[in-house]
């Protein structure tokens, strides 16, 4: 089956605790973050949440999605060592593609 451009988001829901820790990182640690670039932390709005995490086309493999899932685990633990999250905390959501306007 051929993809629509539609993508898959891999990140965790922020909270005002998880957003206070981004606040107060260090400053060498803001280069996790490059808007619209796919090897950097993106936050996400998501149905009224915001979220933080990565985004990767749909199509990925298993073992794709769960070195992403590491890779975020790892950056926000790197980013925010004092904050805990659990596991199953880190959600997999996918993205509609934007619909296409015709124009007549």
């Amino acid at each position: 089956m051929q993809s629509d451009g539609s993508m898959i988001f891999v990140g965790i829901k922020t909270s005002d605790k998880l957003r206070d820790e981004l606040d107060s990182s260090k400053t060498s640690m803001k280069p996790f973050f490059k808007e619209n670039n796919p090897e950097y932390l993106q936050i996400r709005q998501i149905n009224d949440d915001e979220y933080i995490g990565k985004v990767v086309k749909s199509g990925a493999s298993f073992e794709d999605l769960n070195n992403i899932l590491m890779n975020v685990k790892t950056m926000l633990k790197m980013i925010c060592p004092k904050f805990f999250f659990a596991d199953d905390a880190v959600k997999i959501m996918a993205l509609s593609a934007m619909p296409s306007r015709n124009y007549y």
